[in-house]
């Protein structure tokens, strides 16, 4: 009987455990993902069969059989020592030994490294090639030349990162790192490809960075990047010069990450006496730009920021209309803005990410992560996102489906001050958006004192009314804001299992509700942004904005116009401005040029060509400009996003931007931005 060093834990680890173990905890057993074991059951099905036993599945695997003939299986995998690798871990280590090879390696010295017979060797040669054709590398294999990779260097790392990360859990990589124990034969050999010492060292170096300046990098993102440096030291030390574009070198050090990743480079230089060049230093940004953050995503005028939001949007609303059902979730919008601020960094970076829950979210969600792969790649294009990304987006929106199930039924207590009329209109309106809500009681002001508003599950009304309880204060025709507000609501109710005793907001709540100076500061600068909203004709839209910037500068809302022109030029390249059937464009750039926020119109004469923002190009007669200064705080910089969000907020604030007098525009924005002031004043921002 030939086990391997795997099946045999997991064999003991079931025989251990009569009641049965889920998939995780096998995993967990193994120091592997899930998907390995998955891959294993057939294996470990065919090995308990010959002893009379049989694997029993579900949601807890385990063996069923007589007592006596698990006793004779784990004497067998007690009596004997089994090392054998599957043929997907020889390829695994195959590949590493060839990535790390300065030469030409022979086929015999390949057996015996891994133990098996030559023409073994080469059938996973074939296997590894193909792997390495993913990555722009080639194989080289002729009789009494050897086995040997051709590649740039940059593509070598990227297939030696993904090897590591493909077979490295973060438990097998802390027990290898940090507490120096072997716990899975795989991962220690690869670990000992790239030196367990180096990491070590750089583990120790990057957890100081960590620490003070990327804190809440989560553990898969962390382990990623250390494998990563690691394999840059080694590199370095051997020689090897990875190459960058120049163009793409300069786009990355305007990255904000860039001061981290320099430090970082600084703090490893002297750690391993090496030299570190401005390409590493590149790649070292990428990899912080590419991180997963463990917190909530907060909102801040990044450059992609409304090309992202149109996207994210687009995507909701494909899914929406695919699957039948309202997704008008706010923690659904965040949570999906949040994932693909990195997750789309690292698809235009081909960024390798390893999604160990893949075949289980095929498994279990397989109509789900259908429809999510067709709206994406709607939503998205050209870009092409991997089935890693697609698992992930599919867990997202089967969160919220899931939570849509469970909610309900419920409860509500409408008020109106006019009376029965108006309340009758909004419980329309509620029953429209909320199935879920199947008792609604009517009640005017007056009547008021005849309900106990504790006693529904949510409390409505038109007008602000002071009881024990708040109500949600919304209008008559229950605007998508307001639905908005309603959903989080009972979404959060159903999480927490809370009594829905607050009003919930669609800003983040901080820490901390701000001071006095706080507020005057605030309201400060929206008055600010407020008095710079305007609107000029022009006749071309380059030099339209070139005489904006000059006449920005007079106004001294700027210090010089040429580099703030060039800002918005150089922002143009890096992507689509134009948003995506609104006949609109948004110009925007953060510069230290820029002294005061400004919001300002240009309507085009005759329509202008525009790049879009999700793909192709758009007509435009409208260029919406949007300035402010580098040095804001989060505060300020919510307010901006908030301001540029509102140009797709809803089908009547989108028109209001794309054809209505600035008069109009004016009021919306005095109207949104005062919303945005008293919620900060309640609860303040994030």
């Amino acid at each position: 009987m030939h086990v391997t060093a795997r099946e045999r834990v997991l064999l003991m680890a079931l025989l251990d455990h009569d009641s049965g173990l889920t998939l995780k905890e096998l995993a967990q057993a193994a120091s592997v993902s899930i998907r390995t074991i998955q891959r294993d059951l057939p294996t470990l099905e065919r090995t308990v069969t010959a002893f009379q036993l049989s694997l029993k599945k579900g949601h807890l695997l385990s063996l069923e059989g007589r007592t006596e003939a698990k006793e004779t299986l784990r004497g067998e995998l007690s009596g004997k020592k089994h090392t054998d690798l599957t043929s997907e871990e020889r390829v695994s280590l195959l590949l590493a030994i060839l990535l790390d090879a300065k030469e030409p390696v022979k086929l015999f010295t390949l057996a015996k490294q891994l133990n098996v017979a030559s023409a073994t060797v080469a059938s996973d040669l074939t296997k590894a090639a193909e792997w390495l054709e993913l990555f722009g590398i080639g194989l080289i294999r002729k009789r009494g030349y050897g086995v040997e990779v051709k590649g740039s260097e940059t593509n070598i790392r990227r297939a030696m990162s993904s090897i590591l990360a493909e077979n490295l859990t973060e438990e097998a990589f802390y027990h290898a790192v940090q507490l120096e124990e072997e716990k899975n034969e795989v991962a220690d050999r690869l670990l000992h490809f790239v030196d367990l010492e180096t990491i070590r060292m750089v583990q120790m170096t990057v957890a100081q960075m960590k620490q003070a300046h990327f804190e809440h990098m989560s553990d898969h993102s962390y382990m990623a990047l250390v494998v990563h440096v690691t394999l840059a030291i080694e590199r370095i030390r051997q020689g090897e010069q990875i190459r960058m574009d120049a163009d793409q070198l300069k786009v990355l050090e305007q990255e904000p990450s860039l001061p981290i990743a320099k430090k970082l480079a600084e703090a490893l230089e002297q750690k391993f006496s090496v030299s570190i060049p401005n390409e590493e230093v590149g790649y070292l940004v990428m990899h912080l730009r590419g991180a997963t953050a463990i917190e909530p995503f907060e909102l801040s005028l990044k450059e992609d920021q409304i090309d992202l939001t149109v996207r994210v949007k687009k995507l909701i609303s494909g899914m929406e209309e695919e699957l039948n059902l309202t997704l008008s979730e706010p923690s659904l919008f965040q949570g999906l803005l949040a994932h693909f601020t990195p997750a789309l960094y690292r698809v235009k970076h081909n960024m390798k990410i390893h999604n160990p829950l893949l075949w289980r979210i095929r498994a279990d969600y397989g109509e789900l992560f259908a429809a999510t792969k067709r709206q994406a790649s709607k939503a998205f294009s050209p870009l092409i996102l991997p089935d890693e990304e697609i698992g992930f987006l599919t867990l997202h929106f089967g969160a919220v489906t899931t939570r849509k199930k469970q909610v309900g039924p419920l409860s509500a207590l409408v008020v109106c001050s006019s009376g029965i009329g108006s309340a009758k209109m909004l419980s329309s309106r509620i029953k429209q958006e909320f199935p879920e809500i199947i008792s609604i009681t009517n009640a005017s002001l007056f009547e008021l004192e005849n309900y106990n508003p504790m006693d529904f599950d949510l409390f409505i009304s038109t007008v602000k009314v002071e009881k024990e309880r708040e109500a949600l204060h919304v209008s008559p025709v229950l605007t998508k804001d307001e639905v908005a507000v309603i959903r989080a609501r009972i979404e959060r109710s159903v999480r927490e299992q809370l009594p829905m005793t607050t009003t919930p907001s669609f800003l983040n709540i901080s820490k901390g509700k701000p001071t006095f100076a706080d507020i005057a500061r605030m309201a400060g600068y929206t008055e600010q942004l407020l008095q710079s909203v305007g609107e000029i004709e022009v006749d071309e839209l380059e030099k339209g904005l070139y005489d904006m910037c000059i006449w920005l500068e007079s106004k001294e809302a700027v210090v010089n116009a040429s580099r703030v022109y060039g800002a918005l030029r150089a922002r143009e390249q890096l992507g689509g401005l134009a948003i995506p059937g609104t006949g609109f464009a948004l110009f925007h750039t953060r510069t230290d040029d820029v002294k005061v926020p400004v919001f300002y119109v240009l309507t085009l004469k005759q329509n202008v060509t525009v790049s879009s923002m999700a793909s192709g190009e758009e007509a435009v007669n409208r260029v919406l400009l949007m300035l402010a200064p580098s040095s804001l705080d989060e505060h300020k910089l919510s307010l901006m996003s908030f301001i540029s969000i509102l140009l797709i907020g809803s089908e009547d604030q989108t028109r209001i931007f794309q054809r209505g007098t600035i008069a109009e525009i004016v009021s919306l924005l005095e109207q949104k931005c005062r919303e945005f002031l008293l919620t900060y004043i309640n609860e303040g921002v994030d």
